[in-house]
């Protein structure tokens, strides 16, 4: 419960700090004599109008295809139009997108005003964090297009397939690797992110570590500390944890050695690696359970 605190309080100085710098700037441009320059947007005409007959129909479907009731559904589009431009933004400043905190702080709001049932609150968690990552991957996504010159419009298009291609493929795949592997949350699939919604959904086993921890990151994203990692090491279990901070200690044992010179390079480096280990470890345990099922 710590550790959810820490990251739940994460999410909460994220919007914290948004709305304090949000009103800086609205009190600073409005004190200035300078007229305030008429920014460009692309909501105009007929495509604000398909745009919201498009946030109609979202509502529709979540109330239709869900246990989310109609005032839930209108909150959560609500919430996720917020959160998403927050997850946006983070990813753009940090490279971190924190997409369950988001669908956990959603779900904390709506749950002060009304009791969701179980399927529904998971619903409303899960859209959220879907809506929250996909947009911090299109953001990366973007700037990687925009170094190689790609335009916009083709890969909005291919960002649509692949959503509704890989919603399919990773449910699938999650199927296999659940029905493999002992199920979610077992010691093969601690599943952390998800034990976090669950825990929020099913009601917290110690209120006061949690509010501690909430407490705690608000004060710690303020002062720029990395709180929602901390909060991770605290609530994962301990063989991963301990393998992440070796792989953060041998990290910076290499820029040690190297100098500041080659530093930035074997980041460069030590980043692509990472990132195939972490999509080797994936393809395997997922090839595994294929071969296991047979």
């Amino acid at each position: 419960n710590l550790g959810i605190g820490l990251m739940v309080g994460t999410g909460l100085g994220i919007f914290i700090k948004a709305i304090v710098d949000k009103s800086r700037l609205f009190f600073k441009n409005r004190s200035a004599d300078k007229p305030k320059a008429t920014e460009p947007t692309l909501l105009t005409g007929n495509r604000r109008w398909a745009f919201l007959a498009l946030l109609a129909l979202v509502v529709v479907v979540l109330t239709i295809g869900t246990e989310i009731t109609l005032l839930q559904a209108l909150v959560t589009v609500l919430g996720i139009y917020l959160t998403t431009h927050l997850a946006a933004m983070l990813t753009g400043q940090t490279g971190i997108n924190p997409m369950e905190i988001f669908g956990i702080l959603v779900l904390l709001a709506i749950q002060i005003l009304w009791q969701p049932s179980t399927i529904g609150a998971f619903s409303i968690a899960a859209v959220t964090a879907v809506a929250c990552g996909l947009t911090g991957d299109m953001m990366n996504d973007l700037k990687s297009g925009h170094l190689l010159g790609t335009r916009p419009a083709a890969q909005f298009i291919a960002e649509g397939i692949g959503g509704i291609v890989g919603a399919v493929v990773a449910v699938i795949a999650l199927l296999v690797l659940k029905d493999t592997l002992g199920g979610f949350g077992s010691e093969l699939l601690p599943a952390p992110q998800a034990r976090a919604v669950t825990a929020m959904v099913g009601g917290l086993g110690h209120v006061p570590a949690f509010l501690l921890g909430a407490a705690i990151g608000i004060v710690l994203y303020l002062v720029k500390v990395p709180a929602a990692t901390l909060g991770l090491g605290v609530y994962l279990p301990v063989s991963i944890s301990f393998i992440m901070g070796f792989g953060a200690l041998a990290l910076l044992l290499i820029r040690k050695i190297s100098g500041k010179r080659l530093s930035q390079a074997i980041t460069d480096r030590t980043s692509l690696v990472a990132s195939g280990f972490l999509g080797g470890e994936g393809i395997t345990g997922v090839v595994l359970a294929i071969i296991s099922m047979f």
